[in-house]
């Protein structure tokens, strides 16, 4: 009977973003919360996300859609997209979660080290994604940000923070993990 109340987590790749990242995200993020997880057909971004005068993507907007997709309650959902985001009090987020919906979006924009006029190192930009993926999960099952930088649910303030923390929950977050989920 547990089973049937587990909640699942819902990759959702919006616009145009590499499937093989979105694949190997989905794979590797189940074993990490223990839960199933299932990749959406693709989305396209809502027309209605993008501000002219930014020339960027208001993620509330992103959130309310990828709420719709959800069969219930219970998933989580996360879309990847390669747009640049922004919240109304923030010049751009990489990231960001709706608790109350259970869903949460990552952005490769500024994950990406062409954006910070460096050449691409494609190996970089998978590991900043599923720690910024774990991270954001972590709040959709209720987990607290983490105050040790090594943990993967720390708080990156700039890029450097994510290149650094660990891929991994530190003990206490994984103790607390271990009883929420």
């Amino acid at each position: 009977m547990t089973s049937l109340l587990r909640s699942k987590i819902v990759v959702v790749p919006m616009g145009e973003v590499d499937f093989m990242l979105v694949n190997k995200l989905a794979s590797n993020l189940g074993p990490v919360f223990n839960r199933s997880v299932d990749i959406l057909k693709g989305m396209k971004i809502p027309e209605e996300s993008y501000n002219v005068i930014r020339n960027q993507h208001y993620a509330q907007v992103i959130l309310a859609k990828i709420e719709r997709a959800k069969a219930n309650n219970r998933e989580k959902v996360i879309a990847i997209c390669e747009e640049d985001l922004y919240l109304l009090e923030e010049n751009y987020v990489i990231s960001c979660v709706d608790k109350l919906s259970g869903t949460a979006v990552v952005s490769l924009f500024h994950l990406r080290l062409e954006f910070y006029g460096l050449p691409e190192d494609e190996s970089k930009v998978y590991p900043r994604l599923f720690k910024e993926a774990v991270h954001r999960l972590a709040h959709l099952y209720e987990l607290a940000e983490c105050r040790n930088p090594k943990c993967v649910n720390y708080f990156s303030q700039v890029m450097l923070d994510i290149d650094n923390k660990s891929d991994k929950f530190c003990d206490i977050c994984n103790r607390k993990l271990t009883g929420l989920v």
